[in-house]
């Protein structure tokens, strides 16, 4: 009897149970009531949805992944969600079902093409099993292509927002209505620094401090320069300095600091250059150059 049926419907399984594990949970809902113990008599009860996995099996895997709540790694992760954009409760879940997912579904996928090569059975294996940890870490590269991205487009945008604050701020609003109507007027130049910003004002409008909610602003884009902002807005608001004067300090420093990047970029372009030139424009030239001079003497030596 061949193996490779057996493989196929082991891995389609594994699949399978991976993709239940990252719709594992609960609702939201049910969840917050356990919490606040409002499960009890006199108030609506929410219907327990039935676990798709057995909870000693979910928890086992969490272990094993070392992705236990408050955990270090957990920790990390959620970070790394949250400075892409991804602020869902089930963003993590669903992130740890596509790695564990696609580290099956890529030797399912690639498995009828493995068969058809003229490989022996051991190479096959070895490919497939490379296959694994590719797909697992596949997500963690998309991940980090989107964070990059999103904290590009936010250290570009940053300078603007500063120099519409303090407009706002030297108009007479506060902070809280600047950073507001400065949210409302970026919604379509850069959603992603706006919606920052409107997360701000609903954490303290929530019932926040302004300190929490300014280290968590930079907790959650992890750019430095908004983190140097938080600070700077932070020590205004301790010491009762001007928050005007400190958001031109600030956007002139950006201003600054983006010029002398450019300003180094310049500068490294000679060098760049060189091998280009060395590999492949000299050359050519030589040739230009000494070509019809080589033919002559060429042809005046076979005379």
């Amino acid at each position: 009897m061949s193996v490779v049926p057996i493989l196929f419907g082991l891995l389609v399984a594994a699949a399978a149970g991976c993709l239940l594990l990252s719709l594992q949970g609960a609702s939201p809902v049910h969840r917050r009531l356990q919490a606040q113990g409002r499960t009890e008599q006199g108030l609506i009860r929410v219907a327990e949805e039935p676990p798709v996995l057995p909870q000693a099996f979910v928890k086992k895997c969490e272990q094993k992944l070392g992705f236990q709540k408050d955990s270090p790694k957990f920790k990390e992760t959620k970070r790394s969600l949250a400075q892409a954009g991804y602020n869902s409760d089930r963003a993590l879940a669903i992130y740890l079902g596509l790695r564990l997912g696609l580290a099956l579904a890529l030797p399912i996928l690639a498995l009828p093409w493995v068969l058809k090569q003229p490989w022996n059975k051991g190479f096959m294996m070895a490919v497939l099993y490379l296959l694994l940890p590719g797909g697992y870490f596949l997500p963690a590269l998309v991940l980090g292509r989107l964070i990059a991205a999103r904290q590009k487009k936010i250290r570009e945008s940053l300078p603007d927002a500063l120099d519409l604050m303090v407009v706002c701020v030297e108009a007479g609003q506060g902070l809280n209505a600047a950073m507001k109507r400065v949210a409302e007027e970026m919604q379509r130049s850069d959603p992603h620094l706006a919606s920052e910003v409107i997360q701000v004002n609903l954490e303290i409008n929530a019932g926040a401090e302004r300190e929490q909610a300014l280290r968590n602003l930079a907790e959650r884009t992890g750019v430095e320069e908004v983190s140097s902002l938080c600070n700077i807005l932070i020590q205004s608001d301790r010491f009762g300095t001007s928050i005007g004067q400190a958001l031109k300090v600030q956007s002139e420093t950006l201003r600054t600091t983006r010029r002398q990047k450019l300003e180094e970029l310049a500068a490294k372009t000679p060098v760049k250059l060189v091998f280009p030139l060395l590999l492949f424009i000299f050359p050519t030239i030589m040739v230009v150059i000494l070509g019809p001079a080589v033919i002559r003497i060429s042809e005046n030596l076979l005379k």
